[in-house]
């Protein structure tokens, strides 16, 4: 019997070999990238918002790293983790049970 689960949830979450320092390096300098600025401009605690990017961007951004993950992703992510330290923990969790500190 097939059942359908909830976006991420345990049963459904694909499993990332990816760890969250390497995301958050990822999220960096594509953001780096993106505002054609030095990646030590960026700041890993601060909103999305606050390093440089409208909405628009920051929707182009999940795209971006879902290709590169070759998961999907939620468009809203950035708003639902607002900074890149927060979306690379989520993103690097998601093969992960869902609370796990």
């Amino acid at each position: 019997m097939t059942t359908k689960t909830a976006p991420f949830s345990p049963e459904s979450r694909p499993v990332l070999l990816v760890d969250r320092q390497r995301i958050e390096e990822w999220l960096i300098a594509r953001i780096a990238g993106m505002r054609r600025i030095d990646p030590e401009q960026v700041d890993a605690d601060e909103s999305f918002i606050a390093n440089g990017l409208s909405s628009r961007s920051s929707v182009a951004l999940v795209g971006d790293l879902a290709k590169e993950l070759g998961v999907p992703l939620p468009e809203t992510l950035t708003w639902e983790y607002p900074t890149i330290a927060a979306l690379a923990e989520h993103v690097a969790g998601v093969g992960a049970s869902p609370h796990d500190d």
